[in-house]
């Protein structure tokens, strides 16, 4: 009677013992999924925000382009500003390379920062570009010969 004790008890250490290895098994692949998943968002995230980054290098050129038919201050101011909005867009950069360098699990706590930069930078260059909208023409060839 004690053996088939004895043996009851052996048979279900080792079938909990099964059951807590094969859970643990599961835990450790749902954690490797969480990670691969959050690879993948940081991964989209930063891709779109250098596409968005990319924009502004075209609306910046656009405002150089609107500043080539400008002169006197008007023009320096206009350098100016877009001077600094291209060094606004640096400092996003550098943001988002901050956010690359760092592991898969913090990422989200540096997300907050870079859109908040990213949305600094569109609404300074919305200002840039309206406070300069209206370029003065070139003066129009009024003498025939």
């Amino acid at each position: 009677m004690k053996l088939i004790y004895v043996m009851l008890l052996g048979i279900l250490l080792s079938f909990s013992a099964c059951n807590r290895t094969e859970r643990d098994r599961v835990q450790a692949g749902s954690v490797d999924q969480t990670s691969d998943a959050l690879k993948q968002q940081r991964d989209d995230y930063v891709k779109s925000t250098e596409a968005r980054l990319a924009e502004f290098d075209q609306k910046f050129d656009g405002l150089d382009a609107r500043a080539k038919a400008m002169t006197g201050t008007a023009k320096a101011d206009f350098d100016d500003a877009i001077n600094q909005l291209r060094d606004q867009r640096k400092a996003v950069s550098k943001k988002l390379d901050d956010l690359k360098g760092v592991s898969v699990q913090s990422w989200l706590s540096l997300k907050g920062d870079v859109d908040a930069a990213v949305a600094n930078l569109e609404h300074s260059y919305e200002q840039v570009s309206a406070a300069h909208e209206t370029t003065p023409a070139a003066a129009p060839n009024t003498h025939r010969k």
